[in-house]
């Protein structure tokens, strides 16, 4: 299982999440892998957009293509989703949206690119249509994510989504977005990788919220203690599995 995320200044950390913010990071820290993601959390904060900024999709393919070339397949660059879990009903037809730019983005080459797959809200017909779009569009491809799991504590719903992707891209890579720890054990042996930022709570009752840089790293080494333990425990059901090379 291998975890992405931000770690705190002055940790290093193998496996980074970036976003156009702090993507620069990139050429400060070591790393062995890093995912470049399209930064989706402007739509939480920003519930009246319905899209991404003007001229954002071809700047994002520029920016993929130039940090492609720097660091090669250490990078994994995210095609831009429209996620139905901060806002439902926020975009429309948010499916619809997503796979109109994996079609456009999928045909740029190279660029490692990482297909979202999203859904209507807690809505499984949705996903597994999706799914079924996502893969008439890109085959077997090497790697896709899950972008529905992100806000949402339904452990049900997440164990479908990931299972049901893994169904469909048996060979693939797959990768959760936003994924809870008390999710993990259910779908640790379906997923390959899971990404979070919520190392700044604590794991427990009674404690508050990070509030300087030493709680921060103190708070990080412990969500990985945590995250350790929860992959090395025996599995919760029985898991499809990672069938590729």
């Amino acid at each position: 299982m291998r975890f992405y995320t931000f770690p705190p200044d002055g940790i290093e950390y193998p496996f980074l999440l970036v976003n156009p913010r702090n993507y620069k990071a990139l050429f400060r820290r070591k790393f062995e892998h890093a995912i470049l993601d399209c930064g989706v959390v402007v739509f939480e904060h920003n519930p009246g957009l319905t899209d991404y900024p003007r001229n954002f999709l071809e700047r994002w393919k520029r920016m993929a293509k130039w940090l492609t070339k720097i660091f090669g397949d250490r990078l994994w660059v995210t095609i831009p989703d429209y996620p139905d879990d901060y806002h439902p009903g926020q975009f429309g037809d948010n499916v619809a949206k997503t796979i109109r730019n994996i079609e456009e983005f999928i045909a740029v080459d190279g660029v490692n690119w990482l297909p979202v797959i999203q859904s209507r809200f807690l809505d499984t017909f949705s996903f597994i249509e999706s799914c079924g779009k996502v893969r008439e569009l890109v085959g077997d491809y090497p790697r896709v994510a899950i972008g529905t799991v992100c806000k949402t504590k339904n452990l049900r719903f997440i164990k479908y989504c990931c299972e049901t992707a893994r169904a469909f891209f048996p060979k693939s890579w797959i990768h959760a977005f936003g994924l809870t720890l008390n999710a993990l054990p259910h779908v640790k042996d379906v997923i390959n990788s899971f990404d979070s930022l919520a190392y700044t709570f604590p794991r427990g009752r009674g404690k508050a919220s990070c509030k300087n840089i030493e709680e921060r790293k103190q708070y990080f080494y412990r969500y990985i203690e945590c995250m350790r333990k929860i992959v090395e425990e025996k599995s919760v059901g029985r898991g499809l599995g990672y069938q590729g090379d």
